[in-house]
């Protein structure tokens, strides 16, 4: 079991940096998309051996899957094969591991007898615990019945509400901070959609509660950065504080949340030695070996040790209604 959760962790952390040839697919966009969601169990995983009719090789792997509970449309059979393509990298793909349990958005097979994973890596929620599930569980429902009521393509006050709500529980925040602030993820470079930085229309209650919810997290991940820069000009004093404080607890063998949480200090103290600190960072992030590492634990402890006396450039006010 331990093996496999590494396996997964390993795997979830390079299809969301590596995912980047197709649109990112945040969960509003695969409920509105899919012909099917599925809690299910990975009974089996297996592979077919091509044949000269076979046209289409990426779809040799199989996952041999059993439905626990169905959340949209009706399978004809609670056990049903998903294929899938192991063999690609780049986009990468909607993988499975046996003996997992996993939440899975499916389209049925054109090619094939089975069914195949909606948006590749984007379409299989891998490590949820219960509670993770409930969650999602939940939020798929809502945005269900707002699609019955036509409501789920607009960016209305239902829509953002339940924005928000993905963005306040870790296990959905970046299914809420994509579609909210898609700048703060570099993979809205590849996105081909039309979108637009929802968050402008969120009101100031709603962007407290974020607010409140960044302030409380321990060590932050990528997801995490969407947060920060949605709830920028609430209280830009401890907010500086807060991640100052998050940047000494970065571990120094994992420097990714370290390179974002530098370059929102920046933004905020406007602080020119540590804006070179910043760049002299960035110009070692992508080297990794030995020498490189070592380059950015020392950048990184000069940068913590100026960051230290930096204070806050100026106030930044709030982008939205102002509504209570």
């Amino acid at each position: 079991m331990k093996k496999l959760l590494l396996l997964i962790a390993a795997f979830c952390f390079f299809t969301s940096v590596f995912a980047y040839p197709i649109s990112p697919r945040p969960l509003r966009k695969l409920i509105t998309e899919s012909e099917y969601i599925v809690w299910a169990y990975v009974a089996k995983i297996g592979s077919k051996k091509p044949n000269k009719k076979q046209e289409y090789i990426w779809d040799r792997d199989y996952a041999v899957i059993i439905a626990k509970e169905q959340l949209q449309g009706k399978l004809p059979a609670d056990t049903i094969k998903v294929y899938f393509s192991s063999g690609m990298v780049c986009p990468a793909p909607g993988v499975f591991f046996e003996g997992e349990t996993v939440l899975v958005f499916l389209d049925k097979g054109e090619k094939s007898d089975g069914y195949e994973v909606h948006a590749l890596s984007y379409g299989v929620k891998h490590g949820l615990s219960p509670q993770d599930y409930t969650i999602y569980k939940t939020r798929i429902t809502e945005m269900q019945d707002l699609i019955i009521t036509g409501e789920a393509k607009k960016c209305n006050e239902c829509v953002l509400e339940w924005l928000v709500k993905c963005a306040e529980q870790k296990c959905t925040r970046w299914e809420g901070t994509y579609e909210l602030s898609p700048h703060s993820d570099f993979m809205s470079y590849y996105d081909r959609d039309q979108y637009i930085q929802k968050d402008i229309f969120l009101n100031n209650a709603q962007r407290k509660r974020l607010f409140d919810v960044l302030i409380t997290v321990d060590s932050m991940d990528y997801s995490d950065m969407g947060l920060v820069d949605i709830v920028k000009g609430m209280n830009d004093s401890l907010l500086l504080d807060f991640l100052k404080s998050r940047l000494l607890r970065v571990n120094e063998d994992y420097f990714w949340p370290a390179k974002d949480i530098m370059d929102r200090i920046v933004e905020l103290t406007g602080n020119s030695e540590l804006e070179d600190l910043a760049k002299k960072f960035n110009t070692f992030y992508y080297d990794y070996t030995e020498k490189g590492k070592t380059n950015c634990k020392k950048i990184l402890s000069d940068f913590i040790a100026k960051m230290r006396t930096a204070e806050l450039r100026k106030a930044v006010s709030v982008a939205g209604n102002g509504n209570a």
